[in-house]
C-alpha cells in the first residue's frame, strides 16, 4: 500500500494489482476532517480492510462512503466496511444487473441515490458528486474542494502512471465516454484522481486526454466496418497498456452493438 497525503485531509491510498497479468492496481481516497473520514471507493475487501485499519490506528472513523461506479474493484470492500451512508448513482442497478450476481446486490445498494449534482459539506471540505455516464452508466465524478476531481475509470493508469486503454463496450458507449471526457476537460486546472493509478495534472493530463479522445474518435469514424488496433491508435502518441481489451471493443462495434 502506498499512502500519500495530497493536501491537508486528502489521503490517497494506492494498492498493487491483484493479478499478475494486470497493470492496474486499486485506489481508495479518504477525505478527512478531524476524527472522521469520507471514503471515495472501496476497492476489494483486502484493500478496504487495510484502509479501515490505517484510519482506525490514527483515531479516525469512517463516516460516509461514495462509490464512483458499481464495478467490483470499486465496491467489493463495502462488505467489510462499517455500515454508514453510501452515496452512488441512481443508475447503480443497471450496472449491478450486468456484472454482479443477484444474491450479492444487497451489499452494494447505495443508501443515498444521486440523480443530479449533489454537494456534501464535511467540515472544512466540500464534495460535489456529479453524475457523468461514461465508462459506466453509473459513473459519478467527485469535485473535492475545487482542487481535485476524482474521475473513476474515465481515466485508467498503471500504478507507475502509464496510460491503459479505455475500457469501452460499444458505439453508444464511445459517444457517452466522449461526453464524459468533455466534462473532465473543464477541470484542467484541477488535480485529477483516476480510479486506478496516480494523480494527473497539467500537460500530462492534456496529453492523456488527447490520446484517449483520438482513440475513441477513430473507432467512431470506422462505423460498423473493420478496424485494426493500429488504425485505432494511429493518431495517439502513446502506447496503451492492456491493448488486448481492443479485441472485445472491435467485435462489439463491428456487430453494431449499442
Amino acid at each position: 500500500m502506498l499512502k500519500t497525503e495530497l493536501a491537508p485531509g486528502i489521503v490517497h491510498y494506492m494498492f498493487p494489482p491483484s493479478k499478475i497479468e494486470n497493470y492496474y492496481g486499486y485506489n481508495i481516497v479518504a477525505v478527512i476532517h478531524e476524527d472522521k473520514a469520507i471514503l471515495i471507493d472501496a476497492a476489494f475487501e483486502e484493500e478496504a480492510r487495510q484502509v479501515s485499519e490505517d484510519l482506525s490506528a490514527n483515531g479516525i472513523t469512517i463516516d460516509k462512503i461514495i462509490i464512483s461506479h458499481f464495478h467490483d474493484d470499486h465496491m467489493e470492500g463495502l462488505k467489510v466496511l462499517p455500515k454508514v451512508p453510501v452515496y452512488g448513482s441512481s443508475r447503480f442497478q443497471e450496472t449491478l444487473d450486468l456484472w454482479t450476481e443477484k444474491n450479492e446486490h444487497q451489499y452494494f445498494v447505495p443508501t443515498v441515490s444521486i440523480e443530479k449534482p449533489t454537494t456534501i459539506e464535511f467540515g472544512r471540505h466540500t464534495l460535489e458528486i456529479i453524475p457523468s455516464p461514461g465508462h459506466s452508466v453509473c459513473t459519478v465524478l467527485i469535485n473535492i474542494n475545487g482542487q481535485f476531481l476524482h474521475v473513476a475509470d474515465e481515466i485508467i493508469l498503471s500504478n507507475d502512471g502509464r496510460p491503459i486503454l479505455p475500457s469501452i463496450e460499444s458505439r453508444d458507449n464511445i459517444k457517452q465516454q466522449l461526453e464524459s471526457w468533455s466534462k473532465i476537460e473543464r477541470y484542467y486546472s484541477f488535480t485529477i484522481l483516476p480510479g486506478h493509478g496516480p494523480a494527473l495534472e497539467g500537460d500530462a493530463l492534456h496529453t492523456d486526454m488527447q490520446n484517449r479522445r483520438a482513440f475513441a474518435e477513430a473507432i467512431l469514424a470506422a462505423g460498423n466496418g473493420p478496424i485494426t488496433y493500429g488504425e485505432a491508435v494511429k493518431d495517439c502518441n502513446c502506447t496503451f497498456l492492456h491493448s488486448n481489451w481492443f479485441d472485445h471493443l472491435a467485435e462489439g462495434v463491428k456487430n453494431g452493438n449499442n
